[in-house]
């Protein structure tokens, strides 16, 4: 199956970090900014959510970028793989242009999460397909990302989703309504958007992102 490079990718320019939460705390260089913020109008907060992450995404992100769009799906005895990968399917059908199910690599493998002191039989399943930047929806993909951030699925988003930049070595990661990861192999990719979109940093983590840009 095509596109294993994936693990190669993390391991040689991300020290090998998971893709999980919180991703900001697990790499040596990244930016946690806030998404949501103040906004308590469901569909206000929505176009926010939506508008930050997308002027931060294509900040980062140029249009012939080669981009791994993952999604983490788990899986347990109630919660098998035939119940929900149809929607995991429809979501690279849906974003992506001129994808289709032959394109997608699928990987089961240990559960995220999982805590050592308990017995617990869930797997995760990695979804992912490479492609560039321009042929990612990334509109439409990260209005649903929000929606389904502020508990509103219409758009059937489901998942776990990631986006890693080969190119720039860069991963983006909306984690949910109140905030959003941008991390990379080294500040230097991160600094232009530290310097122009600083008042969207959560200021819970300001103090230890100044100390990492030298400020």
């Amino acid at each position: 199956m095509k596109n294993r490079n994936l693990d190669d990718l993390l391991l040689n320019n991300f020290a090998g970090i998971e893709l999980k939460n919180p991703l900001f705390y697990n790499a040596p260089f990244g930016i946690r900014f806030e998404a949501g913020g103040e906004v308590n109008v469901m569909e206000k907060r929505v176009q926010q959510i939506k508008y930050r992450a997308v002027t931060l995404y294509n900040a980062v992100n140029h249009e012939n970028d080669d981009i791994y769009l993952v999604i983490f799906m788990d899986s347990w005895e109630e919660h098998p793989v035939d119940y929900f990968e149809k929607d995991v399917l429809k979501i690279f059908e849906s974003f992506i242009i001129g994808t289709d199910s032959r394109q997608i690599n699928k990987k089961e493998q240990e559960y995220r999460y999982n805590d050592p002191d308990e017995q617990d039989n869930t797997v995760t399943i990695r979804y992912w397909v490479k492609l560039k930047s321009k042929e990612l929806n990334i509109d439409n993909l990260l209005y649903a990302v929000a929606n389904r951030a502020i508990g509103n699925d219409v758009n059937g988003i489901v998942g776990d989703l990631f986006l890693v930049n080969e190119t720039r070595k860069s991963i983006f990661y909306l984690y949910d309504d109140r905030g959003l990861d941008i991390v990379a192999e080294n500040k230097e990719i991160l600094r232009p958007i530290y310097e122009q979109y600083n008042d969207w940093i959560l200021d819970f983590d300001r103090e230890r992102i100044k100390k990492m840009f030298g400020n």
